[in-house]
């Protein structure tokens, strides 16, 4: 009887797949008022990377093969007591790091406890790593105010921070404002009390980020590190090169702002690849000087596909150049847009350009607004998703991986679509 119950569970489940890989490929989406289908819980051997859709900013939570937890990024753009920016989601009743913790809780693997062997900040602004302003509450352990990154470490343990700045914070010049003033408060109290772990991160490195519970299990699993102040991994060994010129050689108004010193990494997993770099550009603004733009020499790294990549600085108007789309050519698109200046229209034309590349394509945009949509006109109709949190699962051993859309509307956290499987880009064409 037990067998039987689970095989009618199992046959369930994959018709149920069934119909909504019909429905995506169909251009439908999911029947409204049907109670939606939970992400399945994780599984060993299985890579889960959510990007969170809180409308406040950037995080993304990784569960790696063996169990190992990473939170890239915990944005919170709009302080308490200020009108935000963009409708927070779910709602407004919670801080938004407070609603990435209750995430990560919920997302744990089953039996743990909510733990982050890894927390990074791909650079220091608010919708990265918080907004402290005088209404942001206290901490109980320490003194420091929460938000962003400090608020997630009030209920779920870091172990160990990466950032591009420690332990100085002086590139390319000191750093001054009272966000950082009080991350660099918070990791101080954190290391005394709790003996959190605080580095640099150091582009070219294949060895900072690694799997910490099983190792063994998953040799064909790397993190390199690709990018971070000026410094591009060359594809080489742990070599890297410079980009940027000796600054006293540089007009002050050319420095590298924040934007341009963010992390930059590739996460492979047997043939699938994933690439993410905060907010580097691709497109510098007219008259700027052409090592503005980063990612093309982050993709002569790379130097061939990858399945999924995160379009840097939420689609604004600087990401995404032709050589690095042609470069890349991801199967799947991540825009972490969240305010109603994002996606740029001339961002999303660059990503469906056939001409850049002629391989199909999925675009999932974390929250487009119908202002944006508006202004855009009909190549909005052409995305995957409009909004939701965006879920990619990679099978075991990384031959595959498909995508799921949760609701970000509420905590239910119900898939609204499904996606896939597709085929790394390594493994074989799709069928």
């Amino acid at each position: 009887m037990i067998r039987l119950k689970r095989l009618l569970r199992r046959v369930g489940l994959e018709f149920g797949c069934l119909l909504a890989l019909a429905s995506v490929a169909s251009g439908q989406t999911p029947v409204s008022g049907q109670t939606p289908a939970t992400l399945p819980p994780w599984t060993p051997g299985t890579l889960d990377i959510h990007h969170l859709a809180t409308g406040q900013g950037n995080a993304t939570f990784f569960v790696l093969p063996d169990g190992t937890t990473l939170l890239l990024d915990a944005g919170a753009a709009s302080p308490p007591g200020v009108r935000p920016i963009a409708p927070p989601r779910p709602d407004t009743s919670r801080r938004g790091g407070e609603w990435i913790a209750r995430y990560v809780t919920r997302m744990t693997p089953t039996g743990r406890e909510p733990e982050l062997a890894y927390a990074l900040l791909t650079h220091f602004h608010a919708d990265h790593m918080g907004f402290i302003s005088a209404q942001s509450p206290p901490s109980a352990h320490g003194d420091y105010q929460l938000a962003g990154i400090t608020d997630v470490a009030e209920s779920v343990p870091i172990r160990r921070i990466i950032d591009r700045g420690w332990p100085d914070y002086d590139y390319p010049e000191p750093l001054d404002n009272p966000s950082l003033a009080n991350y660099r408060r918070f990791l101080e109290a954190r290391q005394r009390t709790d003996g959190l772990a605080v580095e640099r991160f150091a582009a070219g490195r294949s060895d900072q980020i690694r799997l910490v519970l099983d190792p063994a299990a998953y040799p064909s699993f790397e993190i390199r590190n690709l990018h971070a102040n000026g410094d591009v991994w060359t594809g080489t060994g742990d070599a890297v090169d410079r980009i940027v010129p000796p600054l006293e050689t540089v007009a002050k108004e050319d420095w590298p702002r924040e934007n341009h010193s963010s992390l930059a990494f590739l996460l492979r997993y047997g043939p699938f690849s994933y690439y993410t770099g905060g907010d580097l550009q691709g497109v510098p603004p007219d008259g700027y000087p052409a090592w503005h733009d980063q990612e093309t020499p982050i993709a002569r790294a790379i130097g061939g596909p990858v399945d999924v990549a995160v379009t840097g600085h939420h689609g604004s108007i600087e990401p995404a150049n032709a050589f690095f789309l042609a470069t890349l050519r991801p199967r799947v698109h991540i825009v972490p847009a969240w305010s109603k200046t994002h996606p740029a229209p001339v961002v999303l034309k660059r990503l469906l350009n056939t001409r850049i590349y002629p391989e199909p394509r999925d675009i999932f945009v974390l929250e487009f607004h119908d202002e944006t949509k508006a202004t855009i006109g009909s190549r909005a109709e052409q995305v995957a998703s409009d909004h939701g949190h965006v879920v990619v699962r990679v099978a075991p051993g990384g031959e595959s991986y498909r995508v799921f859309v949760l609701d970000n509307r509420t905590e239910s956290q119900g898939v609204l679509s499904t996606h896939g499987p597709y085929p790394s880009a390594r493994s074989g064409p799709e069928n």
